[in-house]
């Protein structure tokens, strides 16, 4: 990956997407922002638990700041409400969204289900318009189809895992766009490793297919796919053996069973609760943390 600086905000960019110069992104640390404990500093979230949320008004400025490092402050900028599912939504010209990302009217305007969506990945072609996820240990992967022109981004945490976000994100490119799955570029961005992840039986019962979830049940056609990407391994830490998950492997393993070419995903390999200084972690922190964003955006030509 390639580090770049602008002002005080430091971020990453994956390096084979540098060939495509009309491919816009950013994966940002948690440094130069205008957040206090425990949410410093560059937290794009007030969806928090503590005792406290960040304010508004810190958000909006760590928002902004992000749009200005990478040039797109002129652009509207969208995103989703993550509910760590796997639907999958896609951004056309014409349909009712909201665009104010970066800005206070985002929180006090009124929104609908259509205007916000939930879901847990985004596609889109369209030109000017960015789009952003915040992060802290789930995974981001990106996506970019340079013959299509298309990007996409998913939030791939056990839960999305678990239901195929990954594999549903590149179906959906197909469907709407007529993206081929060898065309795909995709990225893996900072989350927790296996060094740092510790899951119960319940969730490798729910990867295996031994359980499903009682919401959200993983659809049928991923299940396979889903069970052999599962990536676990054991631990053996001081008084017990403890159950790792790899989430950076499980979710390009996926990538690979869903079409993509080896040579076309690149993993940031950088774990986030390892590097608390860099990234936020909610499981290091206990939850009392923030959330580092992740943007796209196709330039207008």
């Amino acid at each position: 990956m390639i580090a770049h600086e602008h002002e005080t905000l430091q971020y990453l960019q994956f390096d084979h997407y540098q060939q495509f110069p009309d491919l816009i992104h950013g994966i940002f640390t948690r440094q130069g922002g205008h957040s206090q404990a425990p949410y410093a500093s560059l937290n794009t979230s007030t969806s928090l638990k503590g005792e406290r949320k960040d304010s508004i008004d810190n958000v909006s400025k760590n928002r902004q700041a992000v749009l200005r490092a990478l040039s797109l402050s002129a652009y509207p900028c969208v995103t989703l409400w993550q509910v760590h599912g796997a639907d999958v939504a896609t951004l056309t010209p014409g349909e009712e969204w909201r665009t104010d990302w970066a800005y206070d009217s985002y929180y006090y305007q009124t929104w609908t289900p259509q205007s916000i969506r939930q879901a847990d990945a985004i596609i889109t072609r369209q030109r000017g318009v960015a789009i952003a996820l915040s992060f802290a240990d789930c995974t981001p992967i990106t996506f970019y189809d340079p013959v299509a022109e298309v990007i996409g981004m998913a939030h791939g945490g056990w839960r999305g895992t678990a239901r195929g976000v990954v594999l549903a994100t590149v179906e959906v490119m197909h469907q709407q766009f007529d993206s081929q799955p060898n065309n795909i570029y995709a990225g893996i961005g900072p989350t927790i490793g296996p060094c740092c992840y510790e899951v119960s039986t319940d969730v490798q019962d729910l990867f295996m297919g031994r359980t499903q979830f009682d919401e959200m049940p993983t659809n049928a056609r991923y299940r396979n796919a889903v069970r052999e990407a599962a990536t676990f391994s054991i631990q053996h830490v001081p008084g017990k053996d403890s159950l790792r998950l790899d989430l950076p492997t499980t979710n390009r393993k996926q990538l690979l069973m869903a079409g993509l070419r080896p040579e076309h995903i690149e993993d940031a390999a950088i774990c986030t609760a390892c590097h608390t200084d860099r990234f936020f972690s909610h499981r290091q922190e206990r939850g009392r943390t923030g959330r580092f964003p992740v943007v796209m955006a196709l330039q207008t030509h």
